[in-house]
């Protein structure tokens, strides 16, 4: 018996992972933060070198996500290439294509939570 893998073909996990991870990021990284300066109050070097390594991590794992959208599912698409089409293929290629985006967008809103920390040095 063949068990599918969670990002297998046609799996609309493809998409929900990146947001999921962006969304998990941001709540660590404002957790983070939020009980660093309550109970310091004082610099916030030593959150901000948390936060940078969870960020490293999150960016690692929306790279995977989006090398998988690129390479499985055939994310990159060509202009002036009609994607238009009812057949798998095409499915497959525009849900590739749309986690790769997805990958895009998230791994910089990732890096967007973690300015604040950087920029900052005290609560």
């Amino acid at each position: 018996m063949r068990y599918p893998r969670i990002i297998d073909d046609g799996s609309v996990w493809i998409v929900i992972v990146p947001p999921l991870i962006w969304a998990l990021h941001f709540l660590a990284a404002y957790w983070i933060a939020a009980v660093w300066c309550a109970r310091e109050a004082g610099s916030l070097t030593p959150a901000a070198w948390s936060i940078i390594v969870l960020t490293i991590l999150a960016l690692v794992a929306i790279s995977l996500i989006g090398r998988v959208a690129a390479v499985r599912y055939g994310g990159f698409t060509r202009p002036g290439r009609e994607s238009a089409g009812d057949t798998q293929a095409d499915r497959r290629q525009f849900l590739g294509h749309v986690a790769l985006l997805l990958c895009v967008l998230n791994a910089a809103a990732v890096m967007m939570t973690a300015i604040p920390s950087v920029m900052f040095g005290r609560c």
